[in-house]
């Protein structure tokens, strides 16, 4: 029988595992990241009792010790709570020992330090038994050696969540979750309020599966190991995680200029909280590594909604919202598919390096909507010399309405393949796209919905030839480029007004036959004019061009005339 029981269970474990992806899009094996036990939510039938009953708790088996309404767990093993403590839980085994906390209707409420706090072990699971609904809660911080120990839920070494129950967290000292070396959510219906942050993995942060729904003063999920290699990491492999941090991002972005924040590397890690001490208060952070390949992100931040030195996103439904960056990674960050909305920021994806190549990304930026730069410390028209930042767009739908620049370089931008719309407008100091060094088009399709200095249409580089029509629109007139035949090339759905649209694909080349729509309107059909265009200052050369040097800039692209500052990468 128990032969039987436990080829039962091995098959329920395996089947539980090929739930999850075995390698991400981006070749990330995820299997790799956690074990069979983190997934694991059954339980032996010879498991412990642990009845908590108030102020003090009852148990039969010597490894759990009793004093007052302290619980310490001394062995390896499965323990099954319930009932209410006013209290605390602690678990004190060795470091080979691996310890399991079915949580069955448990409330716990500890005056002094965390609801459950592991000391001691090679890993703590807790398990959320169905149906039952768990609140964890803590009042003060308590000192432990050097550390000072803040969060409802606590752990030393390793921390696993799952099964299908709810738990219930209130870091009122602190942070909600917190696990010191590497923290697995595997499962589980998760309400978190912290003072501080959500949930926190010093080496790492995985999310399997589960609903989520955290609200914390700091970040929401954050890791922040940097000295460590392959530690720092936040994986998002699915869910439903709703975050909120902070106030939110409110009804408009912290910094309305641009002179109010003085480089890429300025983030609310540098500010004073009300408390006086510096504050964190992004999404979800990450000191290396953040991936998402699965789930749905819901996160409204008063800061970055995603943070790290290094992003990349093969999957999953974001929708953010954010007082400032949708996505801030230092180094590099990667779209290779899923959907991304950020409908409200101050730059929606900024990085060194920024690569679109797959998925349906949506932004909308109070200023710049993608923004590549390498400078801390640039600013003014000082950042026209090229800082060796890219942005490339090789495949995927990048849709970008900016109030400042639409594409903002200051370095290269590559443009191979994919759907491109910008709705920017085009002045003196800004444009739809505005690039420092090199621009390459030679593939994809692009739709530019504008207004301010806009003149016809030129031809571009690498054969892409564009053309300009006159159009006006208000936000959320879908515009279309289609082919003589009527296929459908691109479409683009602005969030601003605009008075020109302008059109080129690699599909068309100069004087095929083509047709632009806004609304239920043709505003233009006929053959592609993939004319040169001349701004206030000399010719411009390029389907994009480099900043010009005079005239009064717009669409201008190369060298300008000798007057006043020229096109900043238009047309």
């Amino acid at each position: 029988m128990k032969r039987l029981m436990s080829l039962i269970l091995a098959l329920a474990l395996t089947l539980t595992m090929m739930a999850f992806p075995a390698l991400a899009d981006d070749g990330l094996d995820l299997l790799s990241l956690y074990k069979a036990k983190d997934v694991n939510d059954t339980w032996s039938e010879d498991a412990v009792t642990v009845t908590l009953m108030g102020s003090t708790a009852q148990s039969e088996d010597s490894s759990v010790q009793i004093s007052g309404n302290t619980v310490t767990i001394t062995k390896e093993g499965d323990y099954v709570l319930t009932g209410n403590l006013q209290g605390q839980i602690v678990i004190e085994a060795t470091e080979n020992e691996k310890v399991h906390l079915v949580l069955s209707g448990v409330t716990v409420d500890s005056p002094s330090g965390p609801a459950v706090y592991e000391k001691l072990s090679d890993k703590l699971i807790v398990t959320l038994a169905e149906g039952t609904v768990n609140t964890l809660s803590d009042s003060t911080s308590v000192q432990d050696g050097e550390d000072v120990i803040a969060a409802a839920l606590y752990a030393e070494d390793d921390l696993s969540i799952n099964g299908t129950g709810t738990l219930i967290v209130k870091g009122n000292a602190g942070n909600g979750i917190h696990s010191k070396a590497d923290l697995v959510i595997a499962d589980g219906n998760l309400q978190i309020t912290a003072a501080n942050d959500g949930i926190k993995g010093r080496n790492s942060v995985l999310v399997l599966a589960g609903n989520l729904n955290v609200q914390s003063a700091g970040d929401g999920i954050v890791s922040t190991r940097d000295d460590k290699e392959g530690k720092g990491y936040v994986v998002i492999a699915g869910g439903e995680i709703t975050i909120t941090t902070g106030t939110g991002a409110g009804e408009t972005v912290k910094a309305s200029t641009r002179s109010d924040r003085g480089g890429m590397r300025w983030d609310w890690d540098n500010q004073t909280g009300s408390s006086g001490d510096s504050s964190s208060i992004k999404g979800i952070k990450a000191a290396t590594e953040l991936t998402v390949c699965g789930g749905t992100l819901n996160i409204n931040s008063q800061d970055d909604a995603l943070h790290a030195d290094k992003i990349t996103v093969t999957g999953g439904t974001l929708n953010l919202r954010t007082g400032d960056d949708g996505m801030h990674a230092d180094t590099s960050l990667t779209i290779k598919g899923g959907v991304t909305t950020i409908d409200q920021s101050y730059e929606g994806l900024e990085s060194a390096s920024v690569s679109i190549e797959g998925g349906v990304t949506t932004v909308v930026a109070s200023d710049d909507g993608v923004n590549a730069t390498s400078s801390a410390t640039s600013t003014g028209w000082s950042r026209e010399a090229s800082d060796g930042s890219i942005i490339s767009i090789s495949g995927g739908e990048l849709y970008v309405t900016a109030g400042f620049d639409g594409l903002d370089s200051n370095g290269s931008l590559v443009i191979s393949g994919g759907t491109v719309g910008l709705c920017a407008a085009a002045t003196m100091g800004d444009s739809y796209v505005d690039t420092n060094g090199s621009c390459t088009v030679s593939g994809g399709t692009v739709i530019v919905a504008t207004s301010g200095n806009t003149r016809g249409g030129m031809t571009g580089l690498n054969g892409a030839s564009v053309m300009a029509v006159s159009a006006s629109g208000n936000a959320g007139s879908e515009i279309q480029l289609l082919s003589g035949d009527g296929t459908l090339l691109g479409s683009f759905v602005p969030q601003g007004g605009y008075n020109t649209v302008l059109v080129a694909s690699s599909e068309l080349a100069s004087g095929d036959m083509c047709e632009v729509r806004v609304g239920n309107q043709t505003v233009y059909t006929g053959a592609l004019n993939g004319s040169s265009y001349a701004g206030n200052g000399t010719t411009g050369n390029g389907f994009f061009g480099n900043p010009g040097m005079g005239g009064n800039g717009g669409m201008g692209g190369g060298q300008g005339g000798h007057g006043g500052r020229g096109g900043r990468g238009g047309w």
